[in-house]
This record gives C-alpha cells, structure tokens and sequence, in this order.
C-alpha cells in the first residue's frame, strides 16, 4: 500500500525559496521524489502559486486556498482549506518542514493525519528577545512554536537547535530527532555567471542576509581593513531582495566609502550560485546565532575555503573544516580573512578538509532518516510499503 504524504510548500516559487527553510523542503522534495519511490507525495502551495521550477515531475503540485487580505492569506489557507484538501487527499500523514516567525507565512497546520513538523531552531528565543519584536510577531510566533510542540515528531537540524529546543519548551528529548541537513551542491566551473553579474576577482563571498544576526556590518567592517591594507579583493554579498535591514548595511557601505568594492546579489538561478560559490577566494560567515549554516557546507562542497563565526553549532557542523574567528571582534575576522588569503598552507588544508566534511551531508542517508520517521508514525498496515525504499536509500531494513 502507497504512503500518500503532504508536505508545506508555501512559497517555493518566490523568493522563499531562497531561505533556508526553502532550500530545505526543496531538498526535501527532490530527495524523497528521488530515493523514495513508494511514497505518494503531495506539495501544498500558496493560493494560485505555480509549481516551482524544478520541483519532480512525480509530485503533484497543489495550490489551495484563496486570497483573503495579504494578511490573513496564510492563515486562512492553513487554517480552513488545508485541512479539508488533507481529507479529500486521504494523507496518511504531512509534514510542515518549516516554524515561520511572521503571520505572513502558514501557521503549523493542525489535521486528521499525524503531523511531523521541523523547527529548525529557537533563534527568536534564545538570541532575539521576543519583547523586541511587534506584538502581533510575539503573539504569532508563541502561537506557533506550541503548535510544533505538539506534533507526533518534531525534527531539527543540529545537536545545539535539540538542546535549546527541549530546554526553551519542555518537550520530551525523545520527541525531537536530529537530521543535520543534506547538501547538493556541486561546483561550477563557468565563469560567465560571474561576468554577467559584472563580479570582478578576486572577491569574498559573504552569503547570509540584512538581518542583523547574520552580521553584515561586521563583515563590511572587517573587509574594509583588508581594503585599507591594499587587499585587491571585492566583497560580494549574497542577500534577499529587500529588507527592512537593508538600509543600515547600506549606511556601513557609504561611510566606509566601500560602494565600488561591494556588490550585492539576490535571487540567483542554481547554477549561476554555484558559480559564485566556486570561483570565491574564501567563503565569510560570520554570523552571530545559527540553527546549521548551509553555506559554509555548500562552500566546503566547492572546494572553497571558510571563515566562520566561532559557534558552537558552526564547529558541530563543519569540524576542522573552517577557521573560526569571533565575530564581535572586527580585528579578529580581518585576521582570519587574511590568513586564508596568504597562507597557502591554510587554504590547502581547509579545502582538502572541506570537500570531506561537506560528503557527510550527502542526501541518501538524510531521507532514510525522514522515511524512518515517516514510517514510525504510518499505520501498521501502511507501514510496510515503506521497508522496499528504505532498503534502497539506506542499505538496512526498517
């Protein structure tokens, strides 16, 4: 018997897409549509949403709900429309692989069918204080983190995320399942990505965003001292489209006099990314909170070495396979930028270390563990339609 399972896909055919959480589902999708042949898997946009490109032809792309104001869209859609399309799709369970912050985005769905949710980390809690955001946000966000909690699972993506999640909600430690999450990215040797971007070399990448915990500023700063010591390099920053944080980076930029040296790119097709990725002296992550870090393991995956925020969930994640620098301390990442510039020795070792870090978050593994979880939780009678593909993607029965 086939396993019909739903999965959040709100918003992969915009900008979404582009976040972490995006290129997580979408990961998952492939992976699943991949490696999971037995699986019936449905994807639930947005009102009228078109199908994401790329998304694998075997999964049926469903768009429901209506446009109410902007507002309420989400939560109308999740709330009353999703449940009856559940129903009407005989979902043996769904997965929402996202907990968003913002009324804008689906709320955790409550339905019929057993529910597994991904909290990718409790960032708003443990490095943002909740009293700083806009109350509707607070009330929002509260709302929803109970909602995840009371999933049949809840995944995260690191050992820090599961410890800050059990000690911030109280959820039972065996509830919460660490998958670190899996990596396709291939490097790109083409160089006309880059050219059209109007990207001179050699240039760091810093890939994050405007938020103020990915630290944009302080990548800024820290790249101006190499400028003043006659660094020939460009900073290219990979960031969203637009931001209510966008200004201050941008005020950095021009008391720095940096705006010739600076370049700011968002919304890149997949190869012209891994463009970017492969031809970058060093990648820079000098972010001040995490729940994974994808770039620093998609630069790893390149063979292009990294700079990173002394974290512990960075130093889970990547091992030896970074330098690690104290991101409060703008001297600090100068140096650790210039080590990796001059110190062939350095490069070598954190390429050469990188590409075999990065090989541990291959993709075949990382689905058996959702399979696993999706099997747990299946009935007894669909249950075994599901030991055929584990067998095939993780090589032991179920």
């Amino acid at each position: 018997m086939t396993v019909r399972l739903g999965v959040e896909a709100w918003g992969l055919s915009g900008d979404l897409r582009n976040t972490g959480m995006g290129q997580y589902t979408m990961s998952l999708l492939r992976c699943l549509a991949g490696y999971a042949p037995e699986l019936s898997i449905l994807a639930y946009g947005g009102p009228d949403e078109p199908r994401p490109l790329g998304l694998p032809t075997r999964i049926t792309w469903r768009p429901i709900g209506r446009h109410v104001p902007m507002k309420f869209t989400a939560l109308y859609s999740r709330s009353l429309s999703l449940p009856i399309a559940a129903r009407a799709d005989r979902l043996d369970l769904f997965h929402a692989p996202a907990v968003h912050m913002r009324p804008l985005f689906p709320p955790v769905p409550r339905l019929d069918c057993p529910l597994v949710v991904t909290l990718h980390d409790l960032i708003v809690q443990t490095y943002y204080e909740l009293k700083s955001l806009p109350v509707r946000q607070q009330l929002f966000y509260r709302w929803n983190v109970r909602r995840a909690v009371r999933a049949e699972r809840l995944i995260t993506v690191s050992e820090s995320a599961r410890r800050d999640i059990i000690r911030e909600t109280g959820i039972a430690s065996e509830r919460v399942t660490v998958l670190h999450n899996a990596v396709e990215f291939r490097p790109n040797q083409d160089r006309k990505p880059i050219d059209r971007l109007g990207i001179q070399s050699p240039y760091i990448l810093y890939a994050g965003s405007f938020e103020p915990r990915k630290n944009l500023s302080g990548a800024v700063r820290a790249f101006g001292n190499l400028v003043k010591e006659g660094f020939a390099h460009h900073l290219v920053a990979l960031v969203e489209r637009e931001s209510g944080h966008m200004s201050a980076a941008i005020k950095v930029i021009g008391d720095l006099g940096l705006q010739d040296r600076v370049h700011l790119v968002h919304s890149l097709p997949e190869s012209d990314l891994r463009s970017l990725y492969t031809h970058a002296t060093t990648l820079f992550f000098p972010s001040f909170a995490e729940g994974f870090g994808y770039p620093p393991v998609q630069a790893a995956a390149c063979g292009v070495p990294v700079v990173a925020s002394d974290l512990a969930v960075l130093r889970e994640v990547m091992g030896d396979a970074a330098l690690f620098v104290d991101p409060s301390n703008d001297s600090a990442m100068t140096q650790g930028l210039r080590s990796v510039i001059l110190d062939s020795a350095c490069r070598a070792r954190l390429q050469a270390e990188g590409v075999k870090r990065a090989g541990r978050y291959e993709p075949r593994r990382w689905t058996a563990g959702h399979v696993d979880i999706y099997r747990q939780l299946s009935d007894e009678d669909v249950a075994p339609a599901l030991n055929p593909v584990h067998q095939k993607i993780g090589g032991r029965s179920l």
